[in-house]
């Protein structure tokens, strides 16, 4: 029997890989950030230049950079998620966080227009309809995905992965009956509603960068210090507490952030797939599978997918737009169907 790899070796070759990788997805990031700007459904070629100004640093640019900073929180949520339960398949629509905020961006768009229409034009709720609905769809998700850590928490044993599995998958399919109902209730207001379900960037702007951007930078900064526990996750719980890890606490505490990165990528793009679940196996087959290299790592390929995925949704049938969360989803099938064929520890 071979001998066991020396741990900082092969730390050491994972970062050797890092130091390659990161220039590569850097270089696409900036060369997909430009292509966004540059490219969309308007030839800026036959227009003025103030107005084609206008159209670069007002419209595309604010929504290429949404694009990357959802692909990120996305990316590494996916990553935190896979860690604390253990489970290769897990990202945030497995733990109920984009049913939660699907079900109240359904309420924001489908119900409080019949609520608020005998409101004077100056009242709160009208005036300020376009802030509603990121935030209304942020708290669904956080409470999504709190309820499921509540409902798979036992005193004395804590929340077991498959019990959070198993919660997220109840939760997911009750938010998504009740979301359905509403669809088909309002049918003459849920337009709307199915275009945010689809996964849009459409008219993101500035507003939306500067709302998602602080959740973003808050959650990704608390990551940092939470690698090594991370890490030893990995080796199982017993091992994990044998290296002196609070076990119950880390997961508590990384869950919590890849629902505060998935909530805030959700409330300002939608429901976006797959994104979370095949930017971490393929970094991960790449770089390994030390968090110190595959969180930084997954980032900027979360940041790649969706500004590559959103030119697509603008580009392809001009002048039409599709659904961004139509492209991930055309692209993550096939990767998800080729992981569940080749992935031995999938049984």
């Amino acid at each position: 029997m071979p001998p066991a790899e020396n741990p900082m070796i092969n730390l050491i070759r994972q970062c050797s890989r890092l130091r390659v990788v990161l220039p590569i997805l850097f270089a696409l990031v900036g060369l997909g950030l430009w292509a966004s700007v540059s490219f969309g459904t308007e030839n800026l070629a036959n227009l003025p230049e103030q107005v084609s100004r206008t159209i670069r640093y007002e419209i595309r640019l604010p929504r290429a950079l949404c694009a990357a900073i959802v692909g990120i929180d996305l990316a590494v949520a996916g990553v935190l998620l896979q860690a604390v339960m253990r489970n290769p398949l897990a990202a945030p629509n497995i733990i109920g966080v984009t049913a939660g905020a699907g079900l109240a961006a359904t309420i924001v768009l489908v119900l409080i227009p019949e609520f608020t229409a005998s409101l004077p034009d100056d009242h709160f709720l009208r005036t300020n309809a376009d802030a509603i609905l990121p935030a209304g769809a942020f708290i669904g998700a956080m409470a999504a995905g709190l309820t499921v850590y509540a409902l798979s928490y036992r005193p004395g044993s804590g929340a077991s992965p498959i019990r959070m599995v198993l919660a997220g998958i109840a939760i997911t399919a009750m938010l998504g009956a009740i979301t359905t109902y509403l669809l088909i209730a309002y049918p003459d207001r849920n337009q709307a509603a199915i275009q945010w379900l689809s996964g849009s960037l459409n008219g993101r702007g500035w507003d939306q960068v500067h709302f998602v951007k602080w959740y973003s930078i808050a959650a990704l900064l608390a990551v940092i210090p939470m690698i090594p526990s991370l890490d030893a996750l990995r080796l199982g719980d017993d091992a994990a507490r044998g290296l002196g890890v609070r076990v119950e606490f880390v997961r508590f505490s990384a869950l919590a952030l890849a629902c505060l990165l998935a909530a805030s990528a959700v409330s300002v793009a939608g429901n976006i797939t797959f994104i979370g679940l095949i930017i971490p196996h393929m970094l991960r087959f790449i770089v390994g599978s030390r968090h110190l290299v595959l969180i930084p790592a997954a980032a900027l390929g979360g940041a790649v997918l969706l500004l590559y995925a959103d030119l697509g949704a603008r580009t392809v049938q001009k002048p039409q737009e599709l659904p961004v969360g139509m492209i991930t989803a055309l692209l993550g099938g096939p990767y998800f169907i080729f992981l569940i064929m080749t992935t031995r520890s999938i049984r």
